[in-house]
Formats: structure tokens, sequence, C-alpha cells
């Protein structure tokens, strides 16, 4: 009987201890097979503008990588710092991600403090497009070239579509170079669609943003381009030229990522570098990229680091000086 008994309690402990083991197991490392529902993708722009129809593209290649369904989740206001302040109350667990983390949290958030969060509360995983910019006005628009913008600007007021804080300190950086001389004034909008319906509705002189929602009003010949932002040709519009060749020497542009809030499982973090990579390097995302004027940038973390360090830095040199005023 007393053997018996030895034998009960022997075997009960050792249930106790596999299934706490287990349970630590369990809860130590996450979801081991995360995803096992849906996850939403917050965007800081509106629908159908430059990055929301990149992000569209992306997820229905990262779809087959992950497993599961990607949604969608557009959040507007104040160049995407609005959603950065909802992501950051979100549960760090994966199934809310962002796509637009950047030169908006990196760059210029902190000359800003717009938000109580900084980039401390985010963690980026990895980089996964830079923006083509462009400056562009209707064919009907009082001049045609680089040049002859910035002679009308000098003696007429001026106003150009924008749809983040990003182009507007731009613009800035353009007119700190021309002794602001320019009189050049910002209208925002929330996407680049609607800064190409601005111009071309005749309600801005010009716009200075992304390119992508603007190819087809350019084929049409209704917008006409005037220099390409950063330093990249444009295949289709050789004869564009780019700020460096009009003897701009600072960098100017712009770089988004994947990311979510600080506290995401090294499981989910995993999950998403691997989920990044394969999508990045599918013929079909690349093709999207060339045909639409997007950049996939090929980034270590060392060069992420100093490429938004950089950013900080310039753009800083602006935001301090428009403050001040």
């Amino acid at each position: 009987m007393y053997k018996k008994l030895i034998f009960i309690v022997m075997f009960a402990s050792m249930f106790f201890i596999l299934v706490a083991c287990s349970e630590e197991s369990s809860s130590s490392d996450g979801e081991s097979d995360y995803p096992k529902r849906p996850v939403t993708m917050m965007v800081p722009y509106g629908a159908g503008g430059t990055t929301d129809l990149y992000f569209r593209e992306f997820i229905n290649i990262a779809e087959e990588h992950l497993g599961q369904r990607i949604i969608i989740k557009n959040e507007t206001g104040g160049g995407g710092l609005s959603m950065y302040s909802t992501l950051a109350n979100e549960k760090p667990d994966g199934y809310t991600v962002a796509g637009g983390m950047g030169t908006s949290l990196y760059g210029i958030n902190p000359h800003l403090n717009l938000m109580e969060q900084d980039e401390d509360d985010f963690i980026l995983v990895r980089p996964v497009m830079e923006y083509m910019h462009v400056i562009a006005a209707s064919k009907d628009a009082p001049f045609q070239t680089f040049e002859e913008l910035l002679e009308y600007s000098k003696d007429n007021k001026v106003t150009y579509a924008s749809s983040s804080t990003t182009n507007a300190i731009m613009a800035e950086l353009i007119n700190q170079e021309e002794d602001f001389e320019l009189q050049w004034e910002a209208v925002n909008y929330s996407s680049a669609a609607e800064t190409t319906s601005g111009v071309l509705g005749g309600h801005v002189d010009f716009t200075l943003d992304t390119i992508t929602p603007m190819l087809g009003s350019i084929q049409s010949g209704d917008i006409n381009l005037l220099a390409v932002i950063p330093d990249t040709k444009l295949e289709t519009h050789p004869d564009v030229p780019t700020l460096k060749e009009l003897g701009y020497e600072f960098d100017m542009s712009a770089m988004i990522g994947i990311g979510g809030p600080t506290g995401l499982p090294e499981n989910v973090v995993e999950k998403w570098e691997e989920v990044i990579s394969k999508t990045m390097e599918d013929p079909r995302l690349v093709e999207f990229a060339k045909k639409n004027n997007y950049i996939l940038p090929d980034l270590n973390s060392e060069e992420v680091k100093e490429y938004f360090d950089n950013q900080r830095e310039q753009f800083g040199q602006v935001i301090d000086r428009v403050v001040e005023q």
C-alpha cells in the first residue's frame, strides 16, 4: 500500500511539472505558430495614394509567405503621426503592424515632438520602399521648366500641393538654397492622388510629391514634369533633370518600412524579416516597382541607421528654423 501511494504521488508530481513546463514554454516564446489569424497593416496615408498603392501590391505577395490575410487599414493625419499614436497603443503581438514607418518618425518627429511617443516606442523590422518624388505642374502653367518656375516664383505668389510634412520640408530646402526668394505656399492634401487632382483642377500651381499617381496624367500630357527627386533619372523621361543636375547638393529622399510597437516577440520579428525578404525578391514586386517608379532599398541595419541619422540632421536644419519663426 505504501509503495502504491509513493507511485501515485510521483506520477502526479511529474504530470504537474510537465504541464507547467509546457505552459511556460508556450508563454515565453509567444505563439510559435504565428500568425494564427489575419494581420492588420496600418498605412499612414489615404487610399489610392503612393504609399497605399505600394502596400496593396506588397501584401498581395506577402500573404503567400505569411500564410494569412493582411488587411490594410488607412489612418491619415499629421503626415503619418496619427498612425504612430494608434500603433503605440496596440498589443505587441504581431497582429497589428505598420507599413509606413520611416522618415516621419525618425527624421522629422525628433525635431517637432508632435506626439507623446518617440522612436523607442516602436521597432522597425526593415525598410521596404523609397519614394520617387517629382516637381510637376499643369500643361497650362505659366512655367514649363524648373528654371522658369524659380523665376516666376520670385515675382509671384505660388501655391504647391503636398501630401506630407516630408514634401513641405523638401520645398523649404529648395527655398533655402535660393536665399528664401521663392514665394511658395503649401496647400496640404491627404494623399498624392489628391495632390494630382489639385494640379489638374487648377487649385494649385504645382506639386512636389510622389510620381506614381501622376503617371497617367503625365502620359496624356496633362501634367508636365519639371524636376526629379532624389538623384535618380526617370527611364521614361530622361530629359527631366534631377535636383543634383540643377545644382542642388543636398540629398533629399524619403524611405519607409514595416514594423510595430516595441515588445514584438522575437518569433514575430523573425517571421516578418523572412516575409519581407521573400516579398522584395519576388519578380512581381520588382517589376511593379520599376513600372511605377518605386525604389526598393537594400540596406543593412547599420546603413539604415546612418540613413535616418543623416536625414534627421538635414531636415532638422529646416524644421528648427521654421519653428523659431
